[in-house]
């Protein structure tokens, strides 16, 4: 048993971490409610840009030749490119982990991944720390941190040129999705090449013929950066949102555990206090006992 100094400078400690806890739980929390609203409004966006391009395509419904031609919706079989969100920081649960071994998975289910020359880069500190501590091949990009649309924008920007000259075959994005408070599931997305959509299930009176101009191809050039930019800037946001879920759920176990801890030292204190008391008690005792 550890004296009963030693205890109590333990209990500050403790209690210190409790604190320490307690505010980044809080701050996780006012977090959380930020990114969620960010996501609301930015769903409804991105549920907007969806639907009309879908009406462009639809506009090229009966003539498909144009879209085979075209190298948005063709793949070559050559590298590819990983996109995956992770966090900037620790102390989030499982968060990171999950996107790992998800990485990990697809690795063991393709023979040789690294050597066929596939790429990763990571929106988030934490991911390009993981693939350079597993030596795998990072795609150039000037910037590392990417935070706002616009930063996203012209990364899209990049790999689409790249994608089109044919250095890249395909693009998948991984990231957290979180389905409630409790689980999330890693979703793995591809953004390029665009799968032609099938209209067979639906009614082609659902999609609104639009005249575009100044031509078809024009306005393709342009949407699909747009849309590839809010698929991946929507699941940046999906990702925050778990992130700091993670994050508060983390911190709200260790403020319990610690609290435990806490209790079980309080308990400890004070039997070597009541202890020590006793063994003065009967020194004394004895000391009368020898003058008597």
């Amino acid at each position: 048993m550890s004296n009963p100094k030693e205890i109590k400078n333990r209990i500050l400690s403790i209690a210190s971490i409790i604190k320490t806890t307690e505010a980044m739980k809080m701050i996780s929390i006012i977090k959380l409610r930020k990114s969620k609203e960010s996501l609301i409004h930015f769903k409804k966006y991105s549920k907007y840009i969806e639907e009309l391009f879908q009406n462009i395509l639809y506009s090229f419904h009966e003539n498909k030749k144009i879209l085979k031609k075209n190298n948005y919706f063709f793949s070559s079989k050559k590298k590819k490119l990983f996109i995956v969100i992770t966090s900037n920081r620790g102390l989030c649960g499982s968060f990171n982990s999950l996107i790992f071994d998800k990485i990990h998975k697809i690795i063991q289910k393709k023979d040789n991944l690294v050597k066929n020359g596939d790429i990763f880069f990571s929106i988030g500190k934490k991911g390009f720390d993981f693939f350079l501590s597993k030596k795998y091949t990072l795609y150039e990009y000037k910037k590392k941190i990417l935070n706002n649309f616009s930063d996203i924008y012209f990364f899209v920007k990049k790999i689409i040129e790249d994608f089109l000259s044919q250095k890249i075959s395909s693009i998948y994005l991984i990231y957290n999705y979180l389905k409630n408070t409790l689980f999330q599931e890693v979703i793995v997305e591809k953004i390029l090449p665009i799968s032609f959509p099938t209209f067979r299930n639906q009614k082609l009176s659902e999609y609104k013929y639009s005249i575009l101009e100044p031509s078809n191809m024009v306005i393709l050039d342009y949407m699909i950066p747009k849309l590839i930019s809010v698929k991946i800037f929507k699941s940046l946001l999906e990702s925050y949102t778990s992130e700091h879920t993670s994050r508060m759920i983390s911190m709200h176990k260790a403020t319990e555990n610690a609290n435990d801890i806490k209790r079980n030292l309080m308990l400890n204190y004070n039997k070597e206090r009541q202890t020590n008391i006793t063994k003065e008690i009967l020194e004394i005792i004895s000391g009368l006992e020898a003058l008597i």
